[in-house]
């Protein structure tokens, strides 16, 4: 899937450069030139959204509660989506900012990991969210030719952020379910111990 999101990036690029030029009329290097910027900017603003989401205190993110929590109805349209044949195939980078990958579970019996797991994948989905509306900030770096280059830039950034977002939240509901078994046995065993 990796490959698709550097063809959807330096595809994107080619071709916005190419519309710039021939119906924009701008110069060929011009148009690269603004384009690969724009892209670079949005890699630069998601990367700092990223690190403003990661400031907020670990304690206070709450999967069980409110924003974070999956309704019935939400899980049923990412069934309907096939998200469980693709989730696998978005490129994950929680282990270079976070140093912890959420590409597998490695310990369902563990709550404090299963935990730190769900916080991680809230900040991933506050992040990603948080990087659609940043993303238009490259409207900045070419006030005259938002048009031919920050606009297709900001919309295809927006369009990558919104897979990661639907992952995040398809995946911990299971998380969730995981940590409560755990607690339900974990109880049932203090019960048999005092028994």
């Amino acid at each position: 899937m990796l490959r698709y999101y550097l063809i959807a990036i330096f595809g994107g690029i080619a071709l916005f450069s190419l519309l710039a030029v021939l119906a924009g009329g701008i110069v060929w290097w011009y148009a690269v030139l603004g384009v690969f910027a724009s892209a670079a900017a949005a890699f630069g603003i998601d990367a700092l959204v990223a690190l403003c989401v990661r400031r907020y205190p670990e304690q206070k993110i709450d999967p069980f509660r409110g924003w974070f929590r999956a309704r019935r109805w939400e899980r049923k349209c990412y069934v309907r989506l096939g998200i469980r044949h693709w989730k696998d195939r978005i490129p994950e980078m929680g282990g270079l900012l976070a140093h912890f990958s959420k590409k597998q579970v490695a310990d369902r019996h563990d709550n404090a990991y299963l935990l730190k797991f769900m916080r991680e994948t809230c900040y991933a989905e506050v992040m990603h969210i948080w990087s659609v509306p940043a993303g238009f900030l490259i409207f900045l770096l070419f006030p005259h030719h938002i048009l031919w280059f920050g606009l297709p830039v900001a919309l295809v950034n927006a369009a990558l952020q919104i897979p990661p977002v639907l992952t995040q939240r398809y995946v911990r509901p299971f998380l969730v379910s995981a940590y409560r078994r755990n607690e339900q046995l974990e109880k049932r065993r203090d019960e048999e111990k005092s028994e």
